[in-house]
């Protein structure tokens, strides 16, 4: 297979060719290794590669093949799993040193239902110390490099899988979500994300927490889901189907029935909501491909009409988020960290709206805490009251598309980013359009939008809680109008 296939080539379209003859999974496996062999060492999306595991499950698919036996839906596929999830003989780290040397002895849910869907994994992608920030520097591995331009992040935390799937050196990922996390990247990379309604998919086997052997007991309750990185929509689609649904550990995901592939549309125009004043600016390339999509959206027929949800305000639900993750983060913190944050919190500016909220989560008061999930819980039926006169609403991704990246630690001082003129906190230029959609549990596509001066910018496409295959045939109707999934110029 050639190096020009796997610019564009997808997981769906990937699978067919090896259902059908035309490709073999060695080969394709083959390629795949060339190509992190190629390009990987520069950009630092896989932090684990596994070249004899991956090359021994490729032949098992083709033998399997060649046999007649069961067709699997990504037999032959290769694939590749952030580095929080737990992968069965295979290192997991987390980014925390404290596991630099962890091997578990069993896969996390999501993982063991690929490799039951006949997927290759040849690795693991890296992230920011577990998964704590929407950049993407691991105190373990280093910095990962944006294949659009190698001297900016890819985001985070899902930082590596995005890499991983923008450079063809896997075609399918699983990524976790609770601020942004798996759609950030998807934007700052130009690819497609699916963070799947709260406890939709299991978290079994998910870091954090923290490993029975190192003292870790769950603490995050709320607003954590997880998801696909693709270049499709008929890869969120495909991934999504095949990892949701309950495994009879984690007790908090419904027995819902999992979706069937994705249907088709009837073609009627959409009726779209676009929320895009946050209170907080927009960068120009960001500007610059909110209007282009307008003009095509109106140009294929789709209704678009311009709002905020009744009730909702940006910055309370900010700040919610804050109250409720700053309580449950800071169950499974370390004290120092804890203890740091509690000091500092007298320092910080008002505007620092998300990270004074955080400490004041920290403090662990129980009846600030319920009354923020109270209020929670009033976002969500608000929300959901809305979106029922829509097919979806259209969010961006973030104020900035990516922006030069270099070590950091929220805890060492993260930079102020300049965005149209205005110096905003770090957390509410990379995660204040992302967070609404987290405190309330709902579903979100983040598609590519096209490139804009050199760099991709991406929409967030929301619909209802437990509504995925709504939204997905939503996503996959605005997907060739959007343009899909662009090759980054890699170069040597």
């Amino acid at each position: 297979m050639s190096e020009i296939c796997l610019d564009t080539l997808t997981a769906t379209t990937a699978a067919r060719e090896i259902r059908e003859g035309r490709l073999s999974a060695e080969t394709l496996l083959e390629a795949c290794l060339a190509r992190i062999e190629r390009f990987n060492p520069h950009l630092n999306a896989l932090v684990t590669v596994d070249a004899a595991g991956a090359r021994e499950a490729a032949r098992a698919a083709d033998r399997q093949l060649a046999a007649g036996g069961a067709v699997l839906p990504l037999l032959g596929v290769p694939v590749s799993i952030k580095d929080a999830f737990a992968t069965r003989g295979l290192r997991t780290t987390a980014s925390h040193k404290p596991l630099a040397d962890y091997v578990p002895a069993a896969d996390a849910t999501v993982v063991s239902r690929l490799r039951a869907a006949g997927a290759v994994i040849v690795g693991k992608s890296n992230l920011p110390e577990l998964a704590g920030a929407p950049h993407c520097w691991s105190p373990v591995f280093g910095l990962t490099r944006n294949p659009w331009d190698p001297q900016r992040t890819p985001g985070g935390s899902s930082g590596g899988a995005a890499v991983a799937i923008a450079a063809g050196l896997s075609l399918l990922e699983v990524g976790s979500d609770l601020a942004g996390s798996i759609r950030i990247p998807a934007a700052y990379c130009g690819v497609a994300g699916l963070k799947a309604t709260e406890n939709r998919i299991p978290r079994t086997g998910h870091i954090p927490h923290l490993p029975e052997h190192l003292g870790g007991t769950r603490s995050v309750r709320h607003m954590l889901s997880f998801g696909v990185l693709a270049r499709s929509v008929a890869d969120l689609q495909l991934g999504y189907g095949l990892m949701a649904g309950p495994d009879g550990m984690d007790s908090e995901v419904p027995p819902l029935p999992v979706p069937s592939p994705l249907r088709g549309r009837d073609g009627r125009p959409l009726r779209l909501a676009l929320w895009d004043d946050f209170g907080l600016p927009l960068c120009e390339r960001t500007r610059a491909g909110l209007a282009g999509m307008l003009q095509r959206l109106e140009a294929a027929g789709h209704r678009v009409e311009r709002g905020v949800p009744p009730g909702l305000d940006p910055a309370h639900l900010r700040v919610l988020f804050g109250l409720i993750g700053g309580a449950e983060i800071g169950l499974g913190m370390p004290s120092w960290q804890r203890a740091f944050l509690l000091a500092a919190r007298h320092l910080l500016p008002p505007s620092e709206g998300v990270m004074r909220a955080v400490a004041r989560g920290l403090r662990f008061d129980m009846r600030a805490y319920n009354r923020a999930l109270n209020e929670r819980e009033e976002a969500i039926c608000r929300l959901e009251t809305f979106l029922s006169g829509f097919d979806a609403l259209l969010c961006p991704v973030a104020t900035t598309v990516a922006y030069p990246g270099r070590p950091m630690s929220l805890f060492s001082g993260a930079p102020r980013l300049s965005v149209a003129g205005r110096r905003l906190p770090y957390l509410e230029a990379t995660i204040g359009l992302t967070l609404p959609f987290s405190v309330t549990g709902s579903p979100v596509a983040a598609l590519p939008l096209g490139i804009e001066d050199g760099l991709p910018v991406g929409i967030q496409v929301v619909g209802r809680r437990w509504g995925e295959e709504a939204l997905l045939a939503v996503a996959a109707q605005l997907e060739p109008i959007f343009g899909g999934f662009v090759a980054p110029p890699l170069g040597d």
